[in-house]
């Protein structure tokens, strides 16, 4: 694996053509916790998770390797049988055909560090909507012991003008530079312009050692 500087890696993601690419800080076993790790190659559509071309075997030096990253929509929960409202959003896989690792500081210097403006933003659920929509949790759900976790969401909808892979990395950087604990910190740009940007904030599953 070749690790270029992180100011040519950040320079060609903003340019013009730049292709697909992903931008990982996890906590991965085997590689060191201060690691950006770049995935650039195509991106695919698929039907089923079980379609997801992966290579067969297991590395050669035993070092962790990304042989694909998939953007699983929330509607593939049909492929268990369960009803999904389902909004066509399509199963993309990124390919890497190259990647590197590069030090968190040095990604941290050379990501774009300006302020992102977002336009228009608005939840769909206003507030007071939303704290009626918990008081009514709390009271007919927690209270009468059917649970005592639930996530109720709402969407915040808004407007980046000019909205592109330099904003996208910006956004990225102040993640990266605020949070504490998160368990995958991420970018991904495709070809179509279509861009996730977030945090994980906890581990669902790990696994160590050989699979059996």
């Amino acid at each position: 694996m070749q690790n270029p500087h992180a100011q040519d890696v950040v320079a060609r993601l903003l340019a013009d053509d730049a292709p697909p690419f992903a931008l990982l800080h996890r906590r991965t076993p085997g590689r060191a916790p201060d690691t950006v790790e770049v995935l650039l190659g195509p991106v695919g559509e698929v039907e089923r998770l079980t379609d997801i071309p992966l290579p067969t075997g297991t590395p050669r030096d035993g070092a962790p390797v990304a042989d694909a990253l998939a953007l699983v929509p929330f509607r593939q929960i049909r492929e268990r049988g369960f009803e999904v409202r389902d909004d066509g959003t399509p199963l993309a896989v990124l390919r890497p055909e190259e990647t590197y690792e590069l030090p968190l500081a040095e990604a941290l210097e050379a990501l774009p560090g300006h302020p992102v403006r977002v336009e228009d933003g608005a939840f769909d659920v206003d507030d007071a909507a939303y704290a009626d929509i918990v008081s009514r949790v709390i009271e007919n759900e927690i209270g009468t012991g059917e649970g005592a976790n639930f996530v109720i969401r709402r969407t915040f909808r808004g407007e980046i003008p000019g909205f592109g892979s330099t904003d996208a990395l910006a956004l990225f950087r102040r993640l990266l530079a605020g949070e504490r604990g998160a368990y995958w910190t991420y970018v991904v740009r495709l070809a179509d312009g279509r861009t996730l940007v977030g945090a994980s904030p906890e581990v669902h599953v790990r696994m160590s050692g050989e699979p059996s």
